[in-house]
């Protein structure tokens, strides 16, 4: 009887504040809002009824779980030491196949980084011979730069295609830079 009496005064407020609303276009919009309102009036009592008073025992039962989850969830160490070695294996893998192709074209090959999904391989390659000690400083040519800029990619798109060759993937997924 005192759930019929909650509902009934709610009804009665809203149809006041209906009647002295702003005016005829908000009233549909109201009547919505006033509906929605009194259904979930009517559905709490109702999955009391249904679940039982037990139903406020499983939901704090469900917040205990959730607070617990959480508290040891901090205590988990990830561990990819493994994951960290087969990746560097595969790295100083590709590094080995692609340093006799990128010898043909005067580089070397300095790093090599797999990352990302799907997969890329950043190959950092430097001009020259890997010498410690030793810098060298190429010829330096003084003129309209335009054909070198052009040759240098020509290089680089070549060089691209024999290492994409190499490691049998598309050219998409691979990256050279120099340094």
């Amino acid at each position: 009887m005192e759930f019929m009496k909650k509902i009934g005064i709610f009804i009665i407020c809203a149809h006041s504040l209906l009647h002295f609303s702003a005016g005829k276009p908000y009233e549909k919009y109201l009547k919505f809002l006033i509906g929605i309102m009194v259904l979930a009036q009517f559905a709490i009592p109702l999955g009391e009824m249904l679940l039982g008073k037990e139903a406020g025992k499983i939901w704090e039962e469900a917040e205990r779980f959730q607070m617990e989850l959480e508290e040891r969830a901090g205590d988990v160490v990830w561990d990819w030491e493994e994951e960290d070695a087969v990746s560097d294996a595969l790295e100083e893998e590709i590094r080995s196949k692609l340093e006799p192709a990128a010898g043909e074209y005067g580089y070397t090959v300095k790093e090599v980084e797999v990352r990302g999904d799907p997969p890329e391989a950043e190959i950092v390659v430097h001009r020259g011979k890997e010498e410690k000690g030793r810098i060298e400083v190429e010829k330096i040519r003084v003129g309209g730069g335009q054909g070198n800029e052009n040759e240098g990619e020509e290089k680089y798109s070549s060089m691209k295609k024999s290492f994409s060759s190499i490691l049998n993937t598309d050219e998409a997924y691979i990256i050279i830079r120099e340094e």
